[in-house]
């Protein structure tokens, strides 16, 4: 299945220039893949604090599972998609 994933987040959550979260997150996205997520798509309003990003996955549990080290940075929604 596709789903698309909207990550909000405001400046206090940003980790863009944070020492300790900036690390995490590219750590979470990289280990994607070892969670059995592929990234189709993955895009960056950095001026809106948004990002839009298109993964495939057999369930959200592996969703989930993937992005929980990250949860509190921000606010995640995630909608099953497809091609058409």
């Amino acid at each position: 299945m596709l789903f698309m994933i909207t990550m909000t987040h405001d400046y206090s959550t940003c980790q863009t220039h944070d020492p300790e979260r900036g690390p995490l997150w590219k750590n979470t996205l990289a280990s994607l893949p070892d969670h059995g997520l592929k990234i189709h798509a993955n895009y960056v309003n950095r001026l809106e604090h948004k990002g839009y990003m298109v993964v495939e996955a057999d369930s959200f549990e592996q969703i989930d599972a993937a992005f929980d080290p990250v949860l509190e940075m921000g606010h995640f929604e995630v909608t099953p998609v497809m091609q058409r």
